[in-house]
């Protein structure tokens, strides 16, 4: 409990210091007894956190490690998950893996990596990215200019605006994983069965399959567009296909009549 209380306290922190200062980390994380710079060293020791003294004083970021472990325990407390497997996928920004909720029932968990991509392309394609600040830390006498937000936070933003968005066209029946919960950059949804259009081969795909699954996505784009929406990556990394049949199978509640083609 510790632990997390400190992690907690360096990220509340850091929304509004490039390095959270050990004396902050400690008021915020309250520990009964003290011993903050206790935690914080085993906290370092596991890399759930980095340490730089640059800025003049001891100063404190999560890591990526760091901030998976916060957002895990918050889907683990709330009953989402009950354990964490193999990876399954890896993008530009994001990293999937297989996961089970308490059931025992396979999930997949999204977590959103921005800062992979060059600076220039996040700027430039995420309206919630802005840099127009100066940091209030001065160094040797003169402003330095300095990120305003952590691609930690931003991918938390990134993850959930894409929750939002599968929610809400999973709710009109649109054929979207099933969206089951998020927190900060971690977006759960359930696993569908199938494999990206770009690893299909076409010598196993028949005519009669192929004409399938091209109107499929010309339906789906169409239909998207009737609602004012334009999926910009719909594209053959973004389209899951399933020929064998089982995700109809196995999909509840599903009268909707898409043999082949989810998108993702």
């Amino acid at each position: 409990k510790q632990d997390f209380a400190v992690l907690a306290a360096v990220e509340s922190g850091m929304r509004n210091h490039e390095l959270v200062p050990s004396k902050l980390i400690a008021s915020i994380a309250s520990l009964r007894h003290g011993g903050t710079h206790k935690v914080l060293s085993s906290l370092l020791r596991d890399k759930l956190l980095s340490h730089d003294r640059s800025c003049g004083y001891d100063g404190y970021r999560l890591t990526n490690s760091g901030y998976d472990i916060l957002a895990l325990h918050n889907l683990k407390t709330r009953g989402l998950i009950a354990a964490l497997g193999d990876k399954i996928g890896t993008g530009k920004e994001s990293d999937v893996y297989i996961a089970a909720n308490p059931q025992g029932k396979q999930i997949v968990l999204k977590f959103h990596r921005l800062g992979r991509t060059s600076f220039r392309d996040v700027k430039k394609k995420r309206d919630y990215f802005n840099v127009n600040s100066v940091s209030n830390h001065k160094k040797r006498g003169a402003q330095f200019k300095a990120q305003p937000n952590s691609w930690l936070f931003l991918s938390g933003i990134s993850a959930l605006k894409e929750y939002a968005f599968m929610k809400a066209l999973h709710q009109v029946d649109y054929p979207t994983p099933v969206p089951v919960g998020h927190n900060r950059h971690i977006v759960v949804m359930g696993l569908v069965r199938g494999v990206p259009l770009f690893q299909m081969h076409t010598n196993k795909v028949s005519a009669e399959q192929a004409e399938s699954i091209f109107q499929q996505s010309t339906i789906l784009a169409s239909r998207l567009a009737s609602h004012g929406l334009v999926h910009c990556d719909l594209n053959e990394f973004n389209l899951m296909v399933d020929l064998s049949g089982i995700q109809d199978r196995i999909a509840e509640d599903n009268d909707i009549a898409e043999h082949y083609v989810r998108h993702s």
